[in-house]
């Protein structure tokens, strides 16, 4: 997994990949982060809220553009998917793709594709992965 969102507005940029979020030169390892959301900002805004709870019970409070909001979110819903299936030992036997069937792999990395989360050269790259060519 590895998502970038540009900084925009005088904002960070957002990096989320296969270990750790990191928000400018701040780095969040995700086994770190007890929970992660992404609130509603004031209306008309052209930023948008994250709040980052660490293990500790610390809140962060990330900015991020407006227009990354609902990629965002499911960049989110994909990161504590893995954090679960890395928590019960689901991606540790098998092929690369974390010992689940590569078609479902596909078929997710297809609908990150049309939603723009990816990008070909992403989704062409892990394709090619998934199927061992």
């Amino acid at each position: 997994m590895y998502y970038e969102f540009e900084s925009r507005y005088n904002m960070k940029p957002l990096i989320f990949d296969d270990q750790e979020l990191t928000v400018g030169e701040i780095s969040y390892p995700y086994k770190n982060i007890a929970k992660l959301e992404v609130t509603s900002a004031p209306l008309f805004s052209s930023y948008g809220i994250m709040i980052l709870t660490d293990s500790e019970g610390k809140e962060h409070t990330i900015a991020f553009p407006r227009t990354y909001a609902a990629k965002i979110k499911r960049v989110i819903k994909e990161m504590e998917r893995e954090k679960e299936k890395n928590l019960s030992g689901e991606g540790t036997a098998g092929s690369g793709s974390g010992g689940s069937d590569p078609y479902e792999e596909l078929k997710k990395l297809k609908e990150l594709l049309d939603l723009d989360i990816i990008t070909e050269e992403e989704f062409a790259l892990k394709k090619k992965q998934l199927l061992n060519l």
